[in-house]
């Protein structure tokens, strides 16, 4: 089964982990579903709002009322994060020991890889944001230069007032 939005299932971890399957959990589709649900919490903090603010929808008395609609994300775009996101925060707490790093023996192989997998995410993430983000607005399954707007956080960017 593949998560409800970018259809991500378990079959496409083994892209990255090989014999994520084979440590005795059947499919990892709740985990899954879990992290692509924080993707998209995260699309809307760190993109909806800039997006429909500045791009989008610039009369004010629009930007109260309009909604993200996650059925317009690109989901090729945004596979890629919702695995990384899915091994650091979901997969491998699973399959962890737990060792104190600080202890004889360090931390596990699935710490180590958490923490790989973190990092992955977030610049996985912050690529995105700068190459742009793909939001197909009228659903016609055509990417237009303006449904796909770079956001920029190297540069200075004035909020309007509300």
């Amino acid at each position: 089964m593949a998560t409800t939005t970018f259809s991500v299932a378990s079959s496409d971890l083994t892209d990255y982990q090989p014999d994520i399957l084979g440590y005795g959990v059947a499919d990892f589709d709740t985990q899954l579903q879990f992290a692509e649900d924080d993707v998209i919490r995260q699309i809307r903090q760190d993109w909806w709002e800039r997006y429909r603010h500045t791009v989008r929808y610039k009369d004010i008395t629009k930007v109260t009322t309009i909604e993200m609609n996650s059925n317009k994300l690109i989901a090729s775009q945004w596979k890629r994060a919702v695995i990384f996101k899915s091994f650091a925060d979901y997969i491998y707490p699973i399959l962890t020991k737990w060792k104190d790093p600080q202890g004889g023996d360090g931390a596990d192989a699935f710490q180590v890889q958490m923490a790989h997998y973190r990092q992955r995410y977030a610049e996985e993430f912050q690529a995105i944001l700068r190459d742009g983000v793909k939001y197909d607005e009228n659903l016609d399954a055509v990417i237009r230069a303006s449904e796909e707007e770079p956001i920029h956080h190297l540069r200075l960017v004035r909020w309007p007032k509300l």
